[in-house]
């Protein structure tokens, strides 16, 4: 019999109600064996995230919100004493490790005492990290190393229901080290993938994957079948339902998810899948957005005929420690697009930098205030002048271009657009294809 691995989003688990479907849920398939929690999310749109409390705790050291933290567990499990969990709290919080580490020791926190508190009302078995994944000493934004592959099958009992938190790991020393935030989507994944599991639920507080941010487009379609490959484009920028670096470890086994609303078991939500067929009319399957990016241009006459050019010019801004998103080049110019809170305070070094490798006669100019807009799909390629009818459908809502990337597969297309017209890109392109 195959495993089940279903993973629950902090907005999932916030009341004793909560933990009750949770276990209506796990007894409806016995293969449900491996449960993955976050920490407790916001009940209401004033409340605060617990992984929040635990930053601001570690920030400030202030103790009467262990008490504050402590009630949030209280809610799962009324019945239950939390003088252990508030026992190991105080603990951490007076450890003398060295940031970042010790702030990583108290933000997965959240995690680790969510999943005993699930385990226990389960009477299921809870499984420490430390037995299951060694990361790197990334503190915040550490990775699993792939030793944790045989960990996971060796720690995790077959036929026996088990809980194990997610988000973080153990750094070869021993130290606690937390995954980039939404970690504990990727924690969920390397657990389906290691176990070879049947497919990994992943459980939301959406019905599904919308094919538009409902924060853009009012009331956005439900999309029920998307590829690791599709989802990933439009994870990237903007979709916030699955954390990007997610897709790698399902897809290297084929290993179906599906992303579904606890309170709405057991309607199905969106499966992401190896391949999907797609529909010739419909070749468009989301559209994402995402602003707060920036460019540098630069144009030269001969610029083009210049050995490793663009190995300098890149060396500038690897030296400046900003990561370059895209670049768009045509002869004698090229585009580099970047993060703007990446460069907030280096704008005039880089530029300094970059006339110093093309010369003083070359124009360098910056640009702010950007976007980036997606359109994804794998009907996209092959497709003759799809590119050139929604650069049709923007200018006709009165869209400009700035730049526009397209990879060699076809499978997406970025525009680069201002920032103020983000919502009326987004809902021109979702009205023409999608709707």
């Amino acid at each position: 019999m195959g495993v089940i691995v279903s993973k629950y989003g902090g907005s999932s688990i916030t009341t004793a109600d909560d933990i009750e479907r949770i276990k209506k849920i796990t007894a409806d398939d016995g293969r449900r064996q491996v449960i993955v929690v976050s920490a407790p999310g916001k009940r209401h749109d004033a409340d605060t995230k617990v992984t929040d409390m635990l930053i601001a705790l570690a920030q400030s050291k202030d103790d009467s919100l262990i008490g504050k933290i402590s009630e949030r567990f209280q809610m799962l499990s009324p019945g239950r004493s939390c003088a252990d969990l508030e026992q190991e709290l105080s603990r951490r919080l007076s450890s003398t490790l060295s940031q970042p580490a010790y702030a990583d020791s108290l933000k997965a926190f959240g995690e680790e005492a969510c999943a005993k508190v699930v385990a226990e009302a389960l009477h299921a078995q809870y499984i420490d990290p430390k037995l299951l994944f060694v990361v790197t000493p990334e503190f915040g934004n550490a990775k699993i190393i792939t030793l944790s592959e045989t960990m996971i099958r060796a720690s995790i009992p077959e036929c026996t229901l088990c809980v194990v938190p997610g988000f973080y790991g153990y750094t070869p020393d021993g130290q606690i080290a937390t995954l980039s935030r939404g970690g504990s989507d990727l924690t969920g994944a390397y657990l389906a993938s290691s176990l070879d599991a049947i497919v990994y639920e992943n459980f939301t507080d959406r019905s599904g994957i919308l094919a538009a941010g409902p924060d853009l487009v009012d009331n956005p379609k439900k999309i029920r079948e998307i590829t690791y490959r599709e989802i990933r484009d439009l994870a990237y920028l903007g979709f916030k339902v699955f954390h990007p670096e997610a897709m790698g470890p399902v897809e290297r086994r084929l290993i179906p998810v599906h992303v579904r609303r606890t309170t709405g078991y057991p309607e199905e939500g969106t499966y992401i899948v190896h391949d999907r067929l797609s529909d010739p009319a419909r070749p468009v399957v989301g559209v994402g957005y995402q602003n707060g990016y920036c460019s540098f241009s630069l144009e030269r006459f001969g610029l083009n005929e210049e050995r490793h050019i663009l190995g300098q010019l890149l060396r500038v801004f690897q030296a400046e420690e900003i990561d370059v998103e895209f670049f768009n080049n045509a002869i004698d110019d090229i585009t580099f697009i970047v993060r703007e809170d990446q460069c907030r305070a280096a704008v005039s070094r880089v530029a300094k930098k970059l006339y110093h490798v093309v010369g003083d006669d070359a124009m360098v100019s910056f640009q702010e205030q950007l976007g980036c807009l997606v359109v994804a799909g794998k009907g996209l390629r092959g497709r003759r002048g799809i590119s050139a009818d929604i650069q049709l459908t923007l200018a006709q809502a009165g869209v400009n271009i700035k730049f526009i990337s397209q990879g060699s597969q076809e499978r997406s297309i970025i525009y680069g657009i201002a920032n103020d017209d983000g919502r009326k890109a987004v809902n021109a392109v979702y009205d023409t294809y999608i709707r």
